[in-house]
Order: C-alpha cells, then structure tokens, then sequence
C-alpha cells in the first residue's frame, strides 16, 4: 500500500478542499524591501513642514486680530476711624453723618500687551463695583502713568462705575470713596475679549488720603 502524507488544510473556506489530501502547496513569501525609500522621507518630510508653517501663519493672524488683553482689579477698604464711635464723635461729609465711614480703594491695572478700547465694553455697559452701601461718594480717582486719561467714572446708587474709555496697556486706575458702613463687593463687567481678574487681598498701590470731614 502506498504511503499516503495526511496533511490538513489550514485555508479558510472557500479555498479549503477536503481532508485528508496529498498535498498542499503554498506559495513562498515574497520577500519585501523597506516600506519607504529616502525620496519618500524627504517627500513627507516638506509635506509635514508645510503643514505646520500653514499652522503657525494661521496662528499669526489670530493672534494679530485677537490680542492678549487682561484686566486686573482689587478692592479694599479700612475704617476712617480706628475707634468705636460712641456718640461722642460726628463725622459729616457735605452735611451728611456718617455712622460707620470707611474708605475703599478700587484698582484696576491693564496687565496685557494691548490697549483696552472703549468698543470693549460691550453695549456700552461700564465696569461696576457694587459696595452695597446707603452712602458713596468718590473722593478721588487718578491714574498711573499720570499722562494716562482716566475713563469716565460715576456712580449708581451704591454702585462706582468706570468707562465706557481707553484703558492703556500698562495703565493703573485709582479710585478713592468714602462710604458709610461696611462695605461688601459685588463686581460686574461686559468686557469682551478681555480676561479679567479679581486679585484678593491688599491693593498693590494705596493712596489713602482723608476725606473733607467736621466733627463735633
């Protein structure tokens, strides 16, 4: 009896014919050379070096028509007077008794690359700090460098407003009031494109100066 090789079929259907069988021939591999020459390097080499200088003009120009603005502010405040007062001390501002005068600082300070226009505040609306107070008056409000305008400031009720106006890069604006009772802060701003930033703690500047008073 001839020596039949038993082989099974390893193919997947439809190429699988049956078991047992004589033989199964398989073609030899081919042999494969490197999956990219130095002509192709270099091709996809310019190709990624387009792309990525496309990116960065694309970048270029954002950032040309969006510039970095940032627009830091602080408030604080310290009693007018470092005593209770008990009745026996009055002070009036215009006429007015005060029963608990403070002094409040308001500061803000264009920390980035560009100018913030007056077309920033968005529908006109001005950048407001609400001290929640039945008495405010400002006393005084300057701006560092002093060749910088200060923008329009004015006030609401217990609300200080500032702008609509230009605010120069590098440009700190100081305000000065005088308020009755402690005050407590509630600010709001409709600045676009502009990131703005509440800095806690101390004012960096303090120009404290006292208020026109009488006492009695």
């Amino acid at each position: 009896m001839p020596h039949v090789r038993m082989e099974y079929d390893a193919r997947p259907a439809p190429w699988r014919v049956g078991l047992p069988v004589n033989e199964v021939t398989f073609l030899p591999p081919v042999a494969s050379g490197a999956f990219y020459t130095i002509d192709t390097f270099w091709a996809a080499a310019g190709v990624a070096g387009t792309v990525f200088a496309a990116f960065l003009a694309a970048w270029a120009a954002f950032r040309s028509t969006h510039p970095k603005r940032r627009l830091k502010y602080a408030v604080s405040h310290r009693p007018l007077v470092q005593q209770d007062m008990d009745g026996s001390l009055e002070i009036r501002h215009n006429g007015t008794l005060l029963s608990a005068p403070h002094l409040v600082e308001v500061v803000l300070t264009n920390a980035g690359r560009r100018d913030i226009a007056s077309g920033a505040f968005d529908r006109g609306d001005p950048f407001q700090v609400d001290l929640g107070v039945p008495y405010l008056k400002v006393l005084s409000t300057e701006s560092h460098p002093g060749t910088a305008r200060v923008p329009p400031v004015d006030t609401r009720g217990s609300c200080l407003t500032i702008g609509p106006g230009l605010i120069g890069r590098g440009t700190t604006i100081t305000c000065l009031l005088l308020v009755d009772t402690t005050p407590v802060y509630d600010c709001r701003h409709s600045l676009v494109d502009v990131k703005v930033q509440h800095i806690v703690g101390t004012s960096p500047r303090r120009i404290i100066r006292p208020p026109l008073t009488r006492t009695t």
